[in-house]
């Protein structure tokens, strides 16, 4: 902390404003720009610390409310529960702090006009100071490199490069503004339009680039290694009959090729996430424009959701493996830790053909930690499962041919009557979401409900969203539409066929246990009446609900009906793929009909 306070002392800045971000706004960042991690001891994946001379703090969403407690416990951060009414958002907490006003200092690369209106008080006296030069470097913060980026080519999609790249331009000359030079930092944006994916970011296969398209050419700012060299060369085919022409550029070249065509008279168009290092670089000729990418990328097109349906196969096959491991070392009395919980599932998922890495780090939580809605477990927090309570057990897998994502709550030993009541309201949530039929046009937070129902009638709830997108072996979280009850932009857009999205409900209970039962769902059409297209879901994961933790008088006949149709292709579909006869034993015996 000292280290940023003298900096800020020979700056002549008042206070310091750490988001958790990089240059392309991503969730995800890689370790060269946790600097809000390192400053706060703070692990999770999002958090906006500020800092002044005199005071500390670090807001953070309801996901992280118990996480980061415990976490910033011998710091000097106070922790703001941010959503909470309670608690005063950046703006005004800076008021308060800094009544007199003061400059406010953030790094340019990782600051967007966004994160300047929500930040910066809109009153004399407080500045915001883009900080150009990275301030890191000269606190001499050791960070990991980023080293050049090894590129694959996405071959599970009907649609090509130059087929994406025509869309956008179409999309470019009907804009009324004018648009003929679009600029892109967005990686999962870039990655999708040129049907390339990378690893610079854990978790997330994307790659490090800029992307400038014009009406007659592509600009790619990468750090490629030699080998992607030769593949950008076999994909985007130079000069091609397709009309694909592009560019390479240095990476860090891209502010000095914007400011080499601003110069020339060229007027740039970006979305309002670019970072503030790149508008400077464009002066007074830049405009902001949403992108269309995201709404083009979230329906699947049909060898994208074929690809989903082969992940989850091997997905399937991998959590029945590793559940019954689970089972009979539990019935063993061996020991058994969150850590090696995790280890576990990852070994089983990585024997897989099309494994490539997880979609995030594994949620193994046991009792307790469950209520901790994105408890990661350390060797520091590591715990044994004992014979009772549940495991929550949220994980996910990068396949080449899609992303998974599934959480399931599994009883370890005996349950308590609220332990079975409380897994029996998500469960129901989970199948009245999962039931749904619903005019197009319907947006998430309308579905919400259907999720929260039961649970609402008992006097339960839950603070994060229902459901996300998911990408196509993209990122695990996609927008640009949400199931949840917040009123906001990503839950007033109508779902339509195609979507993939999550849906899982949960309930936790502070110190106690935590429940979520999660699938990711098809959105596809049911029928056309006379009253317009109805759309419907479809699970495509493949895995077992736990059966034994049920309160079985708590459910009706549908939802009964629903989880035995459930389970019965859950069986049909797995039992084929898998080889051990103790493997299969254990999928009938999780998927009988109750």
């Amino acid at each position: 902390m000292q280290r940023i306070r003298d900096y800020m002392k020979k700056a002549g800045l008042d206070a310091f404003i750490l988001p958790t971000s990089d240059p392309h706004d991503s969730e995800y960042i890689h370790p060269f720009y946790q600097t809000r991690q390192y400053f706060t001891h703070f692990t999770g994946s999002a958090g906006t610390a500020v800092i002044t001379a005199e005071a500390a703090a670090l807001w953070v969403d309801s996901r992280y409310w118990l996480q980061a407690a415990e976490q910033l416990q011998g710091t000097p951060f106070e922790m703001m529960k941010d959503g909470d009414e309670s608690c005063p958002d950046i703006k005004t907490w800076l008021l308060t702090t800094l009544p007199q006003g003061g400059r406010i200092g953030l790094m340019a690369e990782t600051c967007n006009q966004d994160m300047l209106e929500g930040f910066i008080p809109k009153k004399a006296g407080y500045e915001a100071v883009l900080l150009e030069n990275d301030p890191f470097e000269a606190m001499q913060i050791e960070r990991e490199p980023i080293k050049a980026s090894h590129l694959t080519e996405q071959g599970h999609t009907m649609c090509t490069v130059a087929q994406k790249l025509s869309r956008l331009r179409t999309w470019m000359a009907e804009q009324k503004s004018g648009v003929t030079h679009f600029f892109l930092n967005d990686l999962s944006e870039i990655a999708w339009l040129l049907n390339l994916r990378g690893n610079d970011i854990d978790f997330n296969p994307v790659f490090f680039a800029y992307l400038l398209v014009t009406p007659d050419t592509v600009e790619i700012f990468v750090r490629p290694d030699e080998e992607s060299k030769a593949l950008l060369q076999r994909v985007l085919g130079g000069n091609t009959a397709e009309g694909i022409s592009y560019t390479l550029h240095p990476y860090e070249n891209a502010a000095k090729r914007l400011r080499e065509l601003t110069a020339a008279g060229n007027l740039i168009t970006m979305p309002s996430s670019m970072n503030m290092a790149m508008v400077k670089a464009c002066g007074s000729s830049l405009q902001y424009l949403a992108s269309p990418v995201p709404f083009w990328r979230m329906c699947k097109d049909a060898e994208e959701i074929r690809g989903f349906e082969e992940s989850m196969y091997e997905d399937g096959v991998a959590l029945v493996r590793f559940r019954r491991w689970l089972d009979e070392a539990i019935a063993k009395g061996d020991r058994i830790t969150e850590c090696l919980t995790a280890e576990r599932l990852r070994a089983f998922r990585a024997e897989q053909p099309h494994f490539r890495d997880l979609s995030f780090e594994t949620i193994a939580a046991y009792g307790p930690h469950g209520a901790i809605v994105h408890y990661e477990p350390t060797p520091e927090t590591d715990v044994e499962l004992e014979r009772k309570s549940f495991l929550l057990l949220d994980s996910g897998g990068q396949y080449e041919n899609g992303t998974t994502d599934i959480t399931r709550t599994i009883p370890v030993g005996p349950l308590t009557d609220e332990e079975k009541r409380v897994y029996t309201l998500v469960l129901k949530g989970h199948i009245a979401l999962s039931r749904m039929v619903f005019p197009a046009g319907t947006t998430g937070v309308q579905l919400d409900v259907a999720a929260r129902y039961a649970m609402w009638q008992e006097g339960y709830d839950f603070g994060h969203g229902t459901g996300h997108g998911v990408g196509a072996h993209l990122c695990v979280h996609e927008g640009p539409s949400q199931i949840r009850k917040n009123v906001r932009p990503d839950t007033l857009r109508p779902f339509v066929s195609g979507q993939i999205v999550t849906n899982e409900p949960g309930i936790y209970v502070t110190g106690r246990f935590g429940v979520r039962i999660e699938n990711v769902l098809l959105v596809e059409e049911d029928r056309k009446t006379d009253f317009g297209t109805f759309l419907r879901f479809r699970p495509l994961t493949l895995c077992p609900i736990d059966i034994e933790a049920i309160s079985l008088e708590m459910m009706s006949a549908s939802d009964i009906a629903w989880l035995n149709a459930y389970h019965a292709e859950v069986c049909s579909k797995l039992l084929p793929l898998l080889s051990d006869p103790r493997d299969k034993k254990w999928l009938k015996r999780a998927t009988r009909a109750i």
